[in-house]
This record gives structure tokens, C-alpha cells and sequence, in this order.
């Protein structure tokens, strides 16, 4: 789970701009955050803006939540289904003044039955490992996350039997990445803030 944050931190290691740093420790606590459950920590006002708007792309079809109603009930749905275990196998991020871009090779580990391996003909009783590239753009506005645009590179989709034992469960996950959330603490973030407030 140590990958979860090998991106951003290699980031961290080279951006000397405040702001800029202030953008990729909100990044790096928002994916701490995600991954271990804490989706209602993401969505509060020193972490994103009052109307986010995320377009999620993959496979070909679009999800788009505009509002945060809408993006609520996203990360309810992915943390209440046990799908929010997952993380980057390479990662190299980048900042600027209009936010932040990635581009990721992104993996999940899911049973053979799961709804996102259908078709792929696997067995259901198998563990495999999801992995596909893709680019995102994270925009922000005054030090708080605007959105996640999400872009998938379909051509590299791949499904790969692993042990079962590589298979985390949400609480495996939880408690693995809690040291890591320590280091990202939300007075942190909320210190960051008043670097746009000048």
C-alpha cells in the first residue's frame, strides 16, 4: 500500500512553490483518504470546493457528477460496495497554478465474480488484478480541489490472475494506510489555505 503515495511524494521531494505543495498534500490526503474509507473527510470545505464537478472516464462510457450531491453518492457507492481499495503501480505527478496532472498505471485487485471483470471470462472463484493507464487533471481553485477529470487509456486494459492473498480487504487497507494518513493531517491542509487568502 506504500504505493499509494510514491507519486506525490516524489513531487513533494522537487516543488518548492508553497502553493504548489499546499495542492499535493490536499492530492495526497485525498487519496489516503479515499482508500482507506474516509470519503466524507474528502468532501469538506478546507478539502473542496462547495460544487465539485468529477467526469470519470473508463472503458469508453463517462460518469459525470456535478454537484455534491452527486459526487456524495459516488464515493458512498464505492467505499459502501468495498471498491475503493486500489492505487497506482507507477505514478508520475506533476503541479502548476491550475492544479494537478497524473498519469497512472492504475490497478485494483477483485474477486473473479466482480461486476468489472464481466465478460472478461474469468473464474469466480479466481483473484485478479486490473491495470490500465490513464491521465487526470485535477483542477483547483484557492488551495480546494474543483474536480477530478479522469481519462482512461482503454488499449492498455489488462486482467492478470494474482494469489489470493494479494486481495486487501477495506479494513486490510484502513489499517495499513494509517500511519501514512498521520503524516497528512487535516490542520495541515487548513493551515495551507491561507496561503490564497493573501
Amino acid at each position: 500500500m506504500r504505493g499509494i503515495t510514491a507519486g506525490v511524494d516524489a513531487a513533494l521531494a522537487v516543488v518548492d512553490d508553497p502553493k504548489h505543495r499546499h495542492m499535493l498534500k490536499n492530492y495526497r490526503r485525498h487519496a489516503l483518504l479515499e482508500v482507506s474509507g474516509f470519503w466524507e473527510d474528502i468532501l469538506i470545505p478546507a478539502m473542496i470546493v462547495d460544487h465539485p464537478v468529477y467526469r470519470l472516464t473508463e472503458r469508453g462510457k463517462t460518469l459525470v457528477c456535478d454537484g455534491m450531491a452527486e459526487v456524495r453518492k459516488f464515493y458512498a457507492e464505492i467505499v459502501g460496495g468495498g471498491m475503493n481499495v486500489f492505487g497506482a503501480l507507477e505514478e508520475e505527478v506533476a503541479v502548476s497554478d491550475y492544479g494537478i496532472f497524473i498519469e497512472a498505471v492504475f490497478a485494483q485487485i477483485v474477486r473473479g465474480d466482480a461486476a468489472a471483470l464481466a465478460g472478461e471470462g474469468t473464474d469466480p472463484d479466481g483473484t485478479y488484478q486490473i491495470s490500465h493507464r490513464f491521465a487526470a487533471a485535477w483542477p483547483y481553485r484557492d488551495g480546494r480541489l474543483v474536480g477530478e477529470f479522469i481519462y482512461d487509456d482503454t488499449g492498455s486494459w489488462r486482467v492478470d490472475e494474482v494469489e489470493r492473498s494479494a486481495l486487501l480487504s477495506p479494513a486490510d487497507a484502513r489499517k495499513a494506510l494509517a500511519p501514512y494518513l498521520e503524516q497528512s493531517p487535516l490542520s495541515e491542509i487548513e493551515n495551507g489555505l491561507r496561503l490564497f487568502r493573501d
